[in-house]
């Protein structure tokens, strides 16, 4: 069987088994989330009161802040020989990965004190200064560990680098939906004690309006598509790591670039639904989203160049 007709059906497949859950999340969205929910969330709480749900909601989002500091150092990494242009763009992107990973602990910061009711320690510069110099500490801890590594593999981490970051920007898809979709979370009409507001995926919600002397913070009406899932789904960037490193090329490396990703991700969106923070079907766009952009990134930047690379050796033989 080519290549092509194997990508052919592993698209085929992909797009039958998504169809089949949307449609299962859209028949029994509410439902799912009544089974999931209700155990973890108390009378006059927005916020769960199971450690596992709000474990993952301060640390489940880790991965794309991870990736963009890996990506921005190995980019650092590419520009150091030169100044002018290209001193400026090292500078920008030591500033991406000192910022990236400073929003890392920034997050789980602000959900940790939100969560604990201690959300007043967010206020003033003392939290940003903090995670400023977080971000400062591991940005430079990355060159130093790991620029001879970097500088070493530049050739076939560039590309991947790039792809990442490519990757990553996809979340300003997430926000440009949240906003105008206006879903109310599960969690809120729990609050309320009212499941009337409940819409479905596809369809935009006035709840926001309808709702806007009931005293509900804004996030209350930004469930679908989950964030923290497409967030969780970067860690599907391992699939591109048998492209790029010969360790990773073996069936095993192969099977472990998927299964590690999609458990991870799976876990994530499982306890964004059981905090009532996302429905079923909030968590499978968030987490298709994301595995959607790395494959079209990684065929973008790293499948089809290789692809050229081999037609090239066979041309030249």
């Amino acid at each position: 069987m080519t290549e092509k007709k194997k990508r052919l059906l592993s698209t085929a497949g992909f797009l039958a088994g998504l169809g089949v859950l949307l449609a299962l999340a859209t028949a029994f969205d509410l439902q799912v989330s009544h089974i999931l929910a209700e155990g973890n969330l108390t009378e006059g709480r927005y916020y769960s009161v199971n450690f596992l749900c709000n474990l993952v909601e301060i640390l489940g989002a880790w991965p794309i802040w991870a990736a963009i500091v890996f990506a921005s150092s190995v980019l650092a990494v590419s520009f150091e020989a030169g100044g002018g242009v290209k001193g400026i763009f090292r500078v920008f992107f030591f500033l991406l990965s000192t910022a990236s990973a400073g929003l890392l602990l920034r997050d789980g910061l602000k959900y940790t004190f939100r969560i604990y009711d201690r959300e007043e320690l967010l206020e003033g510069p003392g939290t940003w200064v903090v995670s400023l110099a977080f971000g400062l500490l591991v940005a430079a801890a990355v060159l130093r560990l790991a620029g001879k590594g970097i500088r070493r593999n530049l050739d076939s981490l560039l590309p991947l680098a790039l792809a990442i970051l490519c990757s990553c920007s996809c979340y300003f898809i997430i926000e440009m939906i949240k906003t105008p979709m206006g879903r109310m979370r599960f969690r809120g009409m729990h609050l309320l004690g009212d499941y009337s507001c409940f819409t479905p995926w596809y369809q935009a919600s006035a709840a926001g309006e309808v709702l806007r002397d009931r005293g509900l913070v804004r996030d209350c009406f930004k469930s679908f598509p989950s964030g923290h899932t497409f967030s969780a789904g970067m860690s599907y960037i391992l699939i591109m790591l048998p492209d790029v490193l010969p360790g990773w090329k073996t069936t095993r490396g192969k099977v472990l670039s998927y299964l590690i990703p999609v458990c991870y991700t799976g876990f994530v969106g499982f306890f964004r639904i059981a905090a009532g923070a996302h429905f079923f079907s909030d968590v499978l766009a968030g987490g298709t989203l994301a595995y959607v952009a790395v494959q079209t990134f990684r065929y973008v930047f790293l499948r089809r160049s290789i692809g050229k690379a081999v037609q090239t050796g066979t041309a030249a033989a």
